[in-house]
C-alpha cells in the first residue's frame, strides 16, 4: 500500500504543480513560524527569534527543492525535461537529424524485415496445444511416394505401419499420420446460404489425415468438429472434409452454415463437418497452404489413383508424429526410451517384410537402422528447409549494416559534442551534475534511435511485402503476413534502444568529461580541439571499424552474386531460350488412362499447330524439376554390388520430347511419334547410365527392366541422351535418366502385383485396374521468338481441345529456372543491397569525420600555407589520414573476411569462399569509395584563404 500511495502522491504532483508548491510554502511558513515561536518562549525577542528561524531553515526555495528531489516524480520531472530540450537542440539541426533518422530507420527496418520473415518461418510455434511435446518421425521435410528403400529412410512409411503404430502407440500419448505433400484437388463448392453445385471448380490443396490427427496435433476447430478415427475406419468410407478458414472465408464468404452441407472433391461429394481458426495450417507448412482435411481412407478419390492403402501396395507415402507425455519432453532419459522404442518397431517390421532368410550382415545393418525423433513444435516446413541458411545469413549481414550505421551516427554525435563543448562546461559551472550530463546526451540518442525505428517499422512492412511476394513464386495465397505482430514489435524496440546506447554512450561519456574550468578559460577555437588525443581516437577508429564491416559485406555480396550467374550461365544440357512449359491434370478433368492416347494426339496437333511453334512434346515433368519420378532399375546380365545405387530418374515423354527439349542424342535415335503401343517397347537413357552400366559402348540394343510394374517393361534401348540437369540446378554429379514413351505404356495393371500369372488349378483371370501412369502432366512448346507471346495461343489451343483442361501453371524454362534458384536470387539480391546501403553509410561516415577534421585544423592550414605551403601538399596532408584510415580498415577486414566466408561454404557454387577475384574487387571498391569521400573534403582544405584562417575562432 505505502507503495501504491507514493505512486498516486506522485502522479498528482506531477498533475498540480502549482498547488504541490503552495502546499510546501504553507508548511514551510507553518514550521518556520513555530520555531519562532518556541524560541520566544525560550527568551528570544520576536525579531531575533525571526531570524534564527529563518537560518536555521535556510531558504525555503532550498529545502522545497531538496524534498522534491527525494521523491519519483522529480526524476520524471527532470527526464520530461531533457526530452524538451533534446527536442530542441535536434530540431535546430534538421539535416543532422533527418540524416541520422533516415539511415537508423534504415538499418532498423532491414532488421525488422529479416527478423519478421525469420520468426514465422524459424521460431514460431504452432497454434495448438502444448507444441513442444510434439515430434516427427525422421526428417519430414520431402514428399511424394516411395518405394523400394528401408522404412523411415526419408521419413515417409506405408499406411499399414501406421495403422499398426496408431493402434499401439507405446509410450507416446499417441500417433497420426498425414499425406507427405498436399495434393491438389478440383473443388466445386456451394454458394454461401444454398447448395449450388453448378458453381465454377476450384483447384485447392488437399492433404489426407488420420483419425487422430487433429487430436494429437492438439488444435480445435472454429467450427464443427474435426476428423475423428471412426471417419477413417475403412478404406473407402469416411467422405467428409474440414476446410480451413482462407477457403471458408474467401470462396464461401464465411457461410455460417457450411456444417452439413455437400461439397464435391474430384466429382466425389464430400460432407463438410469442421472449418479450422485462421492460424491453423497444419502441422506441414507449405509455401501454398493446406485449404482441405479429409480422412486418409479417402486416398484413391483425393490422388485419383490406386489405392496405397494395402499391404501389398507397399508404398511409402505417410509422414508420422506423435505427442510425447509430459516426462519424455523435459527428460532426456525418458526421451531416449521414446527413441529406442521407435527403433524397435521400424527394426521389426523391417525383419517381418524380409522374410526369414536374412543374412547375417543385413541383420547387422537392421539393427543399426534409426528414425531420430525430432522436434515439431514449430511445425514441418518446406519454407524453412529452403530458405532458412538464407535467412539466418540475411540476419548477420542486417546485424552489420545496423552496426555500421551505428558507428557513422556515433561520429556524427562526436563532433558535435565537441561543438558544445562551452554550453556542457557553463552547465557544470552552474552545477548540473556530470550524471545529468550523460543523461540528456542519452535521451537524444535514443529519441534518434526510437524515431529510426518508428521510420523503420513503416519501411519493414513496405519491404517484408515485398519479399513475401517474392516467396509467394506467383502462389495466390500463403500463409506469411507482413504485418508485425508482438513479437516483431518487441523486437524492434529493443532493436532501437540498444543501438541508442550503442552509438550514443561514447559521445555522452565524451561529453561528460569536459573540464568546466580549463574550457571556459580558452577560446572556442581551443575548445573545439581539446581532448587531445582521445578525441581523434574515437572518430578514426569507428571509421576503420566501418571500413573492415563494409569489406566484410561486400566479400559476402560478391560471393553470393557470382554463384548466383554460376548456376545462371552452367551448362545445363538444354536449350534454355524459346521454351514454354505448361502443367495440367487430366484426371481432374475427367479422363481415364484409356483416354490419354486420344487427348495427348489431339492436344499435339493442336499445339503444332500454333502460328510461332517449331515444335510441342508431352511429358511427366519438365527437362529439370524439383519434383522426380524415380525407380531402380534392372539390367539383364549386369549384378549390383552390395547395395549399389540403381536409382534412376523416370520421365514418361511423347515423340518429338527430344527436340523440343533441344536435348542431343549422343548415340542411335530418339523416341519418335512411331514409337506406338503396337511397336517394340523402346526407352532412352541418358549418358550417366551408359558410362555406368555399359563401359564398353554396347548399350543400343540392350534391355532394361524398371521396378515400378506399371511400366515394368522389359525395354529395349534405342538411344542415348546428353546428361543434363534434371532436379537441382546445383548438382554437380550426373543425373540417371530413363525415357519412356507415353503411348507404349501398359493400359492395364494388374490390382495385386504379386499375382500376375495363373496357376495351374486357378483359371480365373488376373484382376485388372487401368494404369494411372499413362497421364503426362507437362506441356513443352519450342517457339521461333519470345515464348511469353505465346501463351495466349497455347492457352486457347488447350481450350479448344477440351474446355475443362485447365492449365495449372504456364511459364518459361528461363522463369522456372529461376524458381529454383530463387533463395540463391533473394539472398544474393539482398547481400548486394544491404552491402551497397553500409558503403554509403561508410562514405557519410568517412566524409562527415574528414569534413570536420578540415574544420578543426583550419587555423592549422591556414599558417601552412601562409608560410608557402603548396595545395598539393595540404591535399596529401588530408588524404594520407583517409588513406592510413583505409589501410587499416582492409588489415583487419581481409582476415575477418577469409573466416566469416567459411561459414557460408555450402551456399556457394562453382567458386571457393577465398576466392581472389572476388576479395580484389571488394577492395578496389572500398578504396575508390574511400577516396571519393576523402578528397572533397581535402579539396576543401586547399581552398582555405590564409586571412580568414588566421582570424578563426
Amino acid at each position: 500500500m505505502p507503495i501504491l500511495q507514493n505512486l498516486i502522491s506522485g502522479i498528482k504532483a506531477l498533475f498540480h504543480k502549482q498547488q504541490r508548491s503552495h502546499d510546501m510554502d504553507e508548511e514551510l511558513l507553518a514550521f518556520q513560524q513555530a520555531s519562532a515561536e518556541e524560541k520566544i518562549r525560550n527568551g528570544l525577542s520576536p525579531h531575533e527569534a525571526q531570524r534564527a528561524a529563518r537560518i536555521e531553515m535556510g531558504s525555503i526555495e532550498t529545502v522545497k527543492h531538496t524534498v522534491r528531489a527525494a521523491t519519483w516524480e522529480s526524476t520524471a520531472e527532470g527526464i520530461a525535461q531533457d526530452i524538451r530540450v533534446s527536442l530542441r537542440s535536434l530540431a535546430k539541426s534538421p539535416g543532422f537529424t533527418v540524416v541520422a533518422i533516415l539511415s537508423l530507420a534504415l538499418a532498423i527496418g532491414g532488421n525488422t524485415a529479416i527478423f519478421t520473415l525469420i520468426h514465422q518461418v524459424l521460431l514460431r510455434n504452432l497454434p495448438v496445444r502444448n507444441p513442444q511435446q510434439l515430434v516427427t518421425f525422421g526428417n519430414s521435410d520431402g514428399g511424394g511416394v516411395l518405394g523400394g528403400v528401408d522404412l523411415g529412410l526419408y521419413g515417409m512409411f506405408p499406411w499399414y505401419f501406421a495403422r499398426q503404430l496408431q493402434a499401439n502407440p507405446g509410450p507416446f500419448q499417441g500417433i497420426a499420420a498425414y499425406l507427405s505433400f498436399s495434393q491438389k484437388v478440383s473443388v466445386h463448392l456451394p454458394a454461401a446460404g444454398k447448395d449450388d453445385s453448378n458453381n465454377a471448380a476450384i483447384l485447392a490443396p488437399a492433404n489426407l489425415v488420420s483419425g487422430k490427427y487433429f487430436s494429437i496435433i492438439g488444435a480445435q476447430p472454429l467450427l464443427g468438429r474435426t476428423i475423428t478415427p471412426s471417419d477413417d475406419a475403412t478404406p473407402g468410407s469416411g467422405a467428409v472434409v474440414v476446410l480451413s478458414y482462407h477457403l471458408w472465408q474467401e470462396s464461401l464468404s464465411s457461410d455460417p452454415n457450411i456444417l452439413g452441407k455437400t461439397i464435391n472433391i474430384n466429382s466425389t461429394p464430400f460432407t463438410v463437418i469442421g472449418v479450422m481458426p485462421k492460424s491453423f495450417h497444419g502441422i506441414k507448412l507449405e509455401l501454398e497452404p493446406t485449404e482441405l482435411w479429409t480422412p486418409i481412407t479417402m486416398q484413391t478419390v483425393i490422388q485419383q489413383g490406386p489405392s496405397l492403402l494395402t499391404p501389398q501396395a507397399g508404398a511409402y507415402f505417410l509422414h508420422l508424429f506423435a505427442r510425447l507425455t509430459p516426462q519424455a519432453a523435459t527428460n532426456k532419459a525418458v526421451f531416449a526410451q521414446n527413441q529406442t522404442w521407435l527403433d524397435q518397431q521400424i527394426r521389426a517390421a523391417i525383419r517381418a517384410s524380409e522374410g526369414t532368410s536374412i543374412s547375417p550382415a543385413r541383420q547387422q545393418e537392421i539393427d543399426r537402422i534409426t528414425v531420430p525423433l525430432l522436434s515439431a513444435a514449430n511445425g514441418v516446413s518446406s519454407v524453412r528447409s529452403q530458405y532458412g541458411d538464407s535467412l539466418r545469413i540475411l540476419m548477420a549481414v542486417v546485424a552489420l549494416v545496423l552496426l555500421i550505421a551505428c558507428a557513422n551516427l556515433a561520429n556524427f554525435l562526436l563532433a558535435r559534442a565537441a561543438t558544445r563543448q562551452r554550453e556542457i562546461a557553463t552547465r557544470l559551472a552552474l552545477g548540473s551534475s556530470r550524471a545529468r550530463i550523460v543523461r540528456q546526451s542519452l535521451i537524444e540518442t535514443l529519441l534518434l534511435s526510437l524515431s529510426g525505428g518508428f521510420f523503420g517499422l513503416l519501411i519493414a512492412f513496405a519491404a517484408t511485402r515485398a519479399l513475401i511476394t517474392f516467396f509467394s513464386q506467383g502462389n495466390a495465397y500463403i500463409a506469411m503476413n507482413p504485418t508485425p505482430d508482438l513479437p516483431v514489435l518487441l523486437f524492434t524496440l529493443a532493436v532501437s534502444l540498444i543501438t541508442g546506447l550503442l552509438f550514443g554512450l561514447a559521445p555522452a561519456l565524451t561529453a561528460a568529461h569536459t573540464e568546466a574550468g580549463t574550457t571556459l578559460n580558452s577560446n572556442t577555437r581551443t575548445a573545439q580541439s581539446s581532448g587531445g588525443k582521445s578525441s581523434r581516437l574515437w572518430p578514426k577508429t569507428l571509421v576503420t571499424a566501418q571500413v573492415m564491416l563494409s569489406l566484410l559485406l561486400l566479400v559476402g555480396a560478391g560471393l553470393f552474386l557470382r554463384t548466383l550467374r554460376n548456376l545462371q550461365n552452367q551448362d545445363y544440357g538444354f536449350e534454355r531460350t524459346h521454351l514454354l512449359l505448361a502443367s495440367f491434370n487430366a484426371k481432374l478433368a475427367g479422363y481415364k488412362p484409356s483416354q490419354t492416347t486420344a487427348l495427348h494426339q489431339t492436344l499435339l496437333e493442336h499445339l503444332s499447330a500454333l502460328p510461332g511453334v517449331r515444335s510441342a512434346a508431352l511429358s511427366v515433368t519438365p527437362p529439370i524439376s524439383s519434383g522426380a519420378w524415380s525407380s531402380t532399375i534392372t539390367i539383364p546380365g549386369y549384378t549390383p554390388a552390395p547395395k549399389e545405387n540403381m536409382q534412376s530418374i523416370l520421365n514418361r515423354v511423347s515423340g518429338q520430347y527430344f527436340d523440343t527439349a533441344s536435348i542431343p542424342i549422343i548415340s542411335g535415335r530418339p523416341i519418335t511419334p512411331a514409337d506406338s503401343a503396337t511397336s517394340v517397347k523402346v526407352v532412352v537413357i541418358n549418358q550417366a547410365i551408359a558410362n555406368r552400366f555399359f563401359p564398353k559402348g554396347d548399350a543400343i540394343g540392350r534391355s532394361l527392366s524398371i521396378d515400378i510394374d506399371t511400366v515394368k517393361g522389359p525395354w529395349r534401348i534405342v538411344g542415348i541422351a546428353r546428361d543434363t540437369k534434371a532436379r537441382d540446378p546445383r548438382d554437380t554429379e550426373p543425373t540417371r535418366m530413363t525415357y519412356i514413351p507415353l503411348a507404349q505404356i501398359e493400359p492395364f495393371v494388374p490390382i495385386d502385383p504379386t499375382s500376375t500369372t495363373k496357376s495351374p488349378t486357378n483359371t480365373k483371370p488376373v484382376p485388372l485396374a487401368e494404369n494411372q501412369d499413362r497421364f503426362a502432366g507437362t506441356i513443352l512448346v519450342r517457339t521461333t521468338g519470345d515464348p511469353a507471346k505465346t501463351i495466349a495461343d497455347l492457352r486457347a489451343a488447350v481450350a479448344a481441345t477440351d474446355p475443362n483442361l485447365a492449365l495449372l501453371n504456364v511459364t518459361t524454362i528461363h522463369d522456372q529456372l529461376s524458381t529454383m534458384m530463387s533463395h540463391d536470387e533473394l539472398i544474393s539480391s539482398l547481400t548486394v543491397i544491404f552491402s551497397l546501403l553500409a558503403l554509403v553509410l561508410a562514405c557519410i561516415g568517412l566524409y562527415g569525420v574528414m569534413t570536420y577534421n578540415v574544420v578543426r585544423r583550419t587555423n592549422e592550414i591556414g599558417i601552412r600555407i601562409a608560410l608557402g605551403a603548396q595545395s598539393n601538399g595540404v591535399l596529401w596532408m588530408i588524404l594520407k589520414e583517409s588513406l592510413l584510415l583505409l589501410a587499416i580498415g582492409v588489415a583487419l577486414g581481409i582476415p575477418a573476411a577469409l573466416l566469416a566466408t567459411r561459414t557460408i561454404k555450402s551456399q556457394l557454387f562453382g567458386l571457393s569462399p577465398t576466392d581472389p577475384l572476388t576479395f580484389v574487387a571488394a577492395v578496389c571498391t572500398i578504396a575508390i569509395v574511400t577516396l571519393i569521400a576523402a578528397w572533397f573534403p581535402a579539396y576543401r582544405a586547399t581552398k582555405v584563404d590564409p586571412v580568414v584562417a588566421l582570424r578563426y575562432e
